[in-house]
């Protein structure tokens, strides 16, 4: 049995390092043979290994499931040629000169020629380079999203993507709202909003810059509302809208169940895990509608849409879901189930060892 090494540039933090470790601890649960492989650490003291080096250590006679890295062409490139490579697309960095989403930007389907318009260098080389070592390596793509696969197809029409949608463990039951309000300190009549992203109000991606405007039209709206601000690297609180730094899982956990909506006004992703974590508590969301959301979230199903980057839209609906609790809980309840049977772990990793042994990798 070949071991199966999951690649990831952090050892801890990350959607990308995330999906991997669900993987990896699923396999060896399962009895495979699998390790971590990854190039810098969160513990202090620890350093960073280049991806070549990170590449050389990996053993010749064994699979290679890359996730991320700091410079993923270097990493696949330097690889030990008996080694097969699977590669968890979680962004678009492999198929553009440089950008991690490429949002609107027109150099994309020309193939990011120079100059790149916003200041990659050689971006035109430096895509055809990546593609290439995945055509040479013969990797086998996969993506989370039919957004990132149809990407995939503009970029280099001769790569074929297989879909496995992200998934993260599923509770039993959805957890209780008032006991996690007491936990935390708040009303139990609170109507309380969620901005969450890592690196907080410095998330470019996720409108982070801006989550003060968004929120200042929603307490204009409830004013009654409580905002947290959840990611970021400092506690602050400005009235009813209180920053806090990124917290662990079981923390963010409870915020998730305590409150009545997450607002998520993300201008790119591809399958997102905060909106499946909010899902799993039964909590829900409103979104612009890009990337792979719209995968997740059926609007007015299981959550708010809004046609992407119109601010008063989102502003409006965030309010709106805040002001009608019992249809917050009602979507809530809805995304519980649908995230249940389409998003948990465990069908993920049923897909995946499914497509190592389809790929007669093991």
């Amino acid at each position: 049995m070949r071991t199966i090494i999951h690649h990831t540039a952090l050892k801890k933090s990350g959607g990308a390092t995330r999906v991997a470790l669900i993987i990896y601890e699923g396999l060896k649960e399962a009895g495979y043979k699998t390790q971590h492989s990854f190039e810098a650490s969160e513990e202090p003291g620890d350093q960073l290994i280049s991806p070549a080096q990170a590449a050389k250590n990996i053993p010749p006679n064994s699979i290679v499931h890359f996730h991320s890295s700091a410079n993923p062409t270097e990493f696949l490139a330097a690889l030990p040629d008996q080694v097969k490579i699977v590669i968890t697309m979680h962004d678009s960095q492999l198929i553009t000169g440089g950008c991690t989403h490429p949002l609107d930007c027109t150099h994309f389907e020309k193939k990011c020629k120079c100059p790149c318009p916003r200041g990659f260098a050689d971006s035109e080389n430096i895509r055809q380079e990546s593609i290439d070592i995945i055509t040479k390596r013969k990797a086998f793509l996969i993506s989370p999203s039919k957004w990132l696969a149809n990407q995939t197809k503009i970029a280099e029409p001769k790569l074929s993507v297989k879909i496995i949608p992200n998934g993260i463990p599923w509770p039993e039951n959805i957890g209780n709202k008032k006991q996690s309000r007491e936990k935390i300190g708040l009303h139990p009549t609170s109507k309380v909003v969620l901005f969450i992203a890592h690196g907080g109000e410095s998330a470019a991606y996720k409108s982070g810059p801006v989550w003060k405007k968004y929120w200042a039209g929603i307490k204009k709206n409830v004013p009654e509302a409580i905002g947290f601000a959840i990611g970021g690297d400092k506690n602050l609180r400005e009235g009813d809208f209180i920053a806090i730094p990124y917290v662990d899982r079981e923390t963010l956990s409870e915020f998730m169940t305590a409150a009545d909506v997450l607002a998520y006004p993300t201008l790119a992703d591809n399958h997102p895990l905060v909106t499946l974590e909010a899902m799993s508590k039964g909590l829900a969301a409103v979104s612009f509608a890009v990337g792979g959301v719209p995968e997740q979230i059926t609007d007015g199903i299981n959550g708010l849409l809004v046609a992407p980057f119109n601010k008063n839209s989102f502003i409006e609906k965030t309010s709106s879901l805040l002001l009608k609790q019992r249809l917050a809980r009602e979507l809530g309840e809805i995304a519980f189930q649908t995230g249940k049977k389409k998003f948990n772990s465990y069908i993920m990793l049923k897909s995946y060892k499914k497509r190592y042994h389809q790929l007669d990798l093991i």
